[in-house]
């Protein structure tokens, strides 16, 4: 399939159907850790990078292989992309067509820094959890670390759409930190993370470090 794949075991969530809505690499971020390797496509702008219809088109017949007994059955199926999902503007239609086709939780991964706008917190208001990142609350090693793009929150910004989006949501938000040694771990980055996540207020924290090859140092396309 061109959007779906999965299911695969994942850390967080067990067996998971993943949904991929950005092609490689759109995303805000270039993030010195990404696994899916440097940003090439470095941009804010929302739109539809993927045919929403098809994706949907595409998740039916999935779910309609698994009732004839095809397949394996996921216990979650994950919004994600090969950039970040939130600038795909049709992902509030996705996550409403699957809480009208199915019971499975509803997951999306995001890099969080879209939730400053409001319409983003929006369409995501149907997922059951939503598992931002902020990796830094301070200036200096959020642009060392995440090497966002020119028009991109700052981080106080930031970690107030988090902490909108936070109150304003029905699901859990589980809020991942990904620590690089030297570079967003000092005591001031960590005194800074703790007094953001107070008034994030998630439901979880899942703190991370590199396990699988980072993308290194990368010169991105701004578009």
């Amino acid at each position: 399939m061109k959007y779906l794949f999965g299911p695969v075991n994942s850390r967080r969530l067990g067996l998971s159907l993943g949904v991929d809505l950005v092609p490689a690499k759109i995303c805000n971020f270039d993030c010195i850790y990404c696994e899916v390797g440097p940003t090439t496509g470095l941009t804010l702008r929302r739109a539809e990078y993927e045919p929403t219809a098809e994706v949907i088109a595409e998740l039916e017949e999935y779910f309609t292989g698994l009732e004839s007994g095809g397949g394996v059955s996921p216990q979650v199926v994950t919004l994600t992309a090969s950039g970040e999902p939130t600038l795909h503007s049709g992902i509030g239609r996705i996550i409403s067509y699957l809480k009208g086709r199915t019971e499975l939780p509803v997951v999306v991964l995001t890099n969080g820094s879209l939730l400053t706008d409001p319409q983003v917190r929006l369409d995501l208001m149907g997922a059951d959890i939503v598992a931002p990142s902020l990796d830094s609350a301070r200036p200096e090693s959020y642009a060392l670390v995440n090497r966002p793009s020119p028009r991109s929150p700052a981080p106080e910004e930031l970690i107030e759409g988090l902490a909108a989006f936070t109150e304003e949501f029905g699901g859990e938000v589980w809020l991942e930190i990904l620590l690089v040694e030297g570079v967003n771990d000092s005591e001031a980055d960590i005194a800074a993370l703790v007094a953001a996540v107070a008034r994030i207020r998630p439901n979880r924290i899942q703190l991370s470090t590199v396990v699988r090859p980072p993308a290194g140092v990368s010169t991105p396309v701004r578009v």
